[in-house]
């Protein structure tokens, strides 16, 4: 089984679905890897009360370092989905895996 280059590093990093790695660069120069993650969902579980199936209202842009990776310093990219809470009312940001408070 031959896998994408966006296949191997979603694995490598840990990835689960929704999530998924769409595109990877390489700055052999800088010793920097820079990883554009993606959620494809259109509907996810409420962070915040935690109600299910709850539509996405908007996607927000988010940088954050991951641990270096294959000897250079490694950065996600993502535009988290924030989730329309019914049961709550609020309109939460999904945390993207990996960028908890914290983790830089």
């Amino acid at each position: 089984m031959i896998l994408s280059t966006e296949a191997l590093f979603t694995a490598a990093l840990g990835l689960q679905s929704p999530w998924q790695v769409k595109h990877v660069e390489l700055d052999t120069a800088k010793h920097r890897i820079d990883f554009d993650v993606q959620c494809n969902a259109k509907r996810l579980s409420c962070p915040h009360c935690g109600h299910a199936d709850q539509g996405v209202h908007d996607r927000i842009s988010k940088s954050w370092r991951h641990l270096d990776f294959i000897q250079s310093e490694a950065w996600l990219h993502a535009d988290g989905p924030r989730v329309d809470g019914t049961a709550c009312g609020k309109t939460t940001l999904v945390p993207a895996p990996g960028a908890t408070a914290g983790s830089g």
